[in-house]
């Protein structure tokens, strides 16, 4: 008789090690089964496939094929506050703002290849409504949609830059920005050593032929170097505009 109070002491022991083992902090209150019920209390802690939950009428155990899904008090109250806290209201930049870039960084067509990153900053404010959104020296990141080099001989080199992103209170925006595009004469015949010299203003041009309303660059600023390496210098002025509208939250 004594061994088996012993051995039920010694079982009610085990549980309730078990019970500490498995007891997780209370942070829930709902569950739910597959087949549509919904059960009130307290997530107690899961263990190889089953979940345990207190109902209140005592710890029961559902395996988890059984359970859609267990909903946290925490959460809900997280939801709750977000949904009261107000929203930061959203401005949208429309398509077809014109943007002044000065570059910090050099770009070549000679070194400067196809996917190849580079900076800017504003040079005007981004403003809409009368609210600026953008301060001049906001930071611009473009890309180098595309590269070629001329040979030493004979060909022609060309360039094509776009802006992807800009930053604006901390946070990173895509944008679409009409490319800046610019093709240099066939070097066949040319002097050795010559150098053309783009005009001061609209040095590059939007990949319209003929068009000069791409680009701008600092008066005296040589783009197209000798060997028709095409050479967008540190602090160049580059304008463009925005393809697509550009909304900030």
């Amino acid at each position: 008789m004594n061994n088996i109070k012993l051995f039920r002491k010694l079982t009610s022991a085990l549980a309730a090690v078990l019970a500490s083992v498995l007891v997780l902090p209370v942070i829930a209150d709902t569950l739910e089964l597959s087949d549509g019920s919904i059960l009130e209390g307290d997530f107690v802690g899961s263990s190889n496939g089953v979940i345990m939950f207190n109902t209140g009428d005592g710890i029961e155990a559902f395996p988890e094929d059984q359970v859609a899904g267990v909903f946290f008090s925490s959460g809900a109250q997280n939801a709750a506050a977000q949904a009261a806290a107000p929203q930061r209201p959203v401005t949208t930049v429309p398509a077809g703002t014109r943007l002044v870039i000065r570059t910090v960084e050099d770009v070549n067509s000679r070194q400067h290849k196809v996917g190849h990153r580079f900076r800017g900053q504003l040079e005007n404010a981004m403003v809409v409504g009368g609210v600026t959104v953008a301060p001049r020296g906001t930071f611009v990141y473009g890309v180098v949609a595309s590269s070629t080099q001329a040979g030493n001989l004979a060909g022609s080199s060309s360039l094509s830059m776009e802006f992807t992103d800009v930053m604006i209170n901390d946070d990173l925006y895509p944008i679409a920005t009409t490319a800046l595009s610019s093709q240099s004469a066939p070097e066949a015949g040319r002097t050795v050593g010559r150098t053309a010299r783009a005009a001061a203003l609209g040095g590059l041009i939007d990949g319209k032929s003929g068009a000069r309303t791409g680009m701008k660059v600092g008066a005296g600023v040589s783009l197209l170097t000798s060997g028709s390496s095409i050479n967008v210098p540190r602090g160049s002025l580059l304008e463009t505009t925005l393809r697509t509208p550009l909304v900030i939250q």
